[in-house]
């Protein structure tokens, strides 16, 4: 895992919150939603991007705590609605190194159409609306 931030801090209640990145490279914070008229509080593991534009940590002064030992305030003077390249650009440097990878999954590519398992019954004869001889037409009855 490629950690470029390794935790993200921000005010919470004048006291100064440091999450740390997790082995996969997300930041586990508590996210409150409204379910069915009541508040519930689950922690969430957030990638970086997900932590610096939630609706709270935003406004509460984040700061990334850089591999390099730097830090570096998210929003310069506290000012949450303009969002600066070069934050936006550590927080996709550091969700970009820690995706993982899904499988490749190989096409099967097959001689003759896929078959639904109804033409051995079709091949006795049986059709779905009863017992068809297999010398008989559809359709017309004479």
């Amino acid at each position: 895992m490629n950690k470029v931030i390794h935790a993200i801090s921000f005010l919470h209640k004048g006291e100064r919150v440091v999450v740390e990145a997790t082995v996969f490279g997300k930041f586990k914070v508590p996210v409150t939603e409204v379910v069915n008229g009541t508040l519930k509080t689950k922690m969430r593991n957030l990638t970086a991007k997900q932590v610096i534009e939630h609706d709270i940590i935003k406004n509460c002064d984040p700061t990334f705590y850089l591999q390099n030992k730097e830090r570096l305030r998210v929003y310069p003077g506290g000012d949450s609605s303009y969002l600066p390249a070069q934050s936006e650009g550590i927080a996709m440097k550091h969700d970009n190194a820690n995706k993982i990878a899904m499988p490749k999954v190989k096409k099967r590519i097959l001689d003759s159409p896929p078959s639904s398992g109804h033409d051995k019954y079709r091949q006795a004869g049986l059709d779905m609306y009863g017992w068809w001889p297999d010398d008989c037409e559809y359709g017309d009855a004479d």
